[in-house]
């Protein structure tokens, strides 16, 4: 049997580099070999990039190794799909998509057009809450620059980059003094032009994931959602989503109900219809007294072996394994 040439890309300039390399690994590890050869493109936070051929771990090439990335690039057509493990801003926002797109090179995943949309929190939640039967906190969109010297603490709020993942950036306040941490924070890591959402605190919430697959013919398989309870943290940030115990993870959720359970399953669906988006995605809830409040959708979810979708797919009898031959024959 002939095995098919496939490249897994990661890295990427991206504040979501390290959590691109994880998803990687799992990636290499859960490939079928006996159907696929494997192929590493790996791109540094300098935007440099190699691909070769993998063998049993992920290796990171040294710098003298890398070349440019738009002449590397050109090799991923000798590629049959290349499957994209990237995150965050350039891999996730639609400029690598778009990059693919115009070199006709296939690659798995949303489009440069959804995957722009949905990386822009504000502007997509708009999009859902006209289209779709579901809630949306409060949100308004500043400049960094404007909120420091204008916005003063009157309630509880959450404080979030418009453009990130991963829950990178992300404070939850509850006084000025915090305010004013986050703000000094925020523009120490990504400058005074960042694009900031504010939405109010929505306390004593469950907080929900849900992911749906869809065919290449647009058939679409709904997934279980994933009942999220942080242990590390406060809320779902950055550590309890990557380290071990960081939080308990539930499928199908079990501080809700089936009927809200299918609901947001459905709420899934309509949501990666809406947007535009292909092969799978991810969309995040809160619920509070049973209202289900909608904060982002992701077009590359984590790939690790403790991320959502895959625990999702897994609860729907889908294996990682199984989930990679999805992606790979449906694109």
């Amino acid at each position: 049997m002939n095995k098919r040439r496939i490249s897994i890309v990661c890295g990427g300039p991206s504040s979501e580099y390290e959590v691109s390399l994880n998803s990687a690994r799992s990636m290499l590890r859960h490939l079928n070999r006996e159907k696929y050869t494997p192929y590493i493109f790996y791109i540094s936070l300098s935007g440099k990039a190699l691909l070769y051929k993998a063998k049993e771990a992920l290796y990171i090439p040294k710098e003298k190794e890398l070349h440019n990335l738009f002449d590397e690039l050109r090799k991923l057509k000798n590629m049959e799909m290349n499957l994209l493990a990237l995150h965050g801003e350039f891999g996730e926002d639609g400029t690598f998509q778009s990059i693919l797109e115009f070199l006709r090179i296939p690659f798995t995943g949303c489009r440069s057009i959804s995957s722009a949309l949905c990386m822009d929190k504000y502007r997509s939640g708009v999009i859902v809450e006209k289209k779709i039967d579901v809630k949306l906190p409060k949100t308004d969109l500043f400049k960094l620059k404007d909120l420091i010297s204008n916005y003063k603490y009157t309630k509880q709020v959450c404080i979030k980059p418009n453009y990130k993942g991963s829950s990178i950036g992300v404070f939850i306040v509850h006084n000025q003094k915090e305010l004013d941490s986050a703000f000094r924070k925020l523009q120490k890591t990504f400058g005074l032009n960042l694009d900031v959402i504010i939405q109010p605190l929505i306390k004593n919430d469950i907080e929900v994931s849900c992911g749906c697959l869809e065919k290449k013919n647009g058939e679409i398989i709904n997934l279980p959602p994933i009942e999220i309870i942080p242990q590390s943290s406060p809320f779902f940030d950055y550590k309890a989503k990557y380290l071990k115990g960081g939080s308990i993870e539930i499928t199908p959720p079990q501080n809700i109900s089936k009927r809200l359970a299918n609901k947001i399953s459905q709420l899934a669906v309509d949501i990666h219809k809406i947007l535009g988006c292909t092969l799978y995605s991810r969309s995040d809830f809160l619920i509070k007294n049973n209202d289900i409040y909608y904060l982002e959708t992701n077009t590359l979810p984590g790939m690790t072996d403790t991320s959502l979708l895959p625990q999702e797919a897994n609860a729907a009898g889908i294996s990682f394994t199984e989930l990679l031959d999805f992606f790979i024959e449906n694109s």
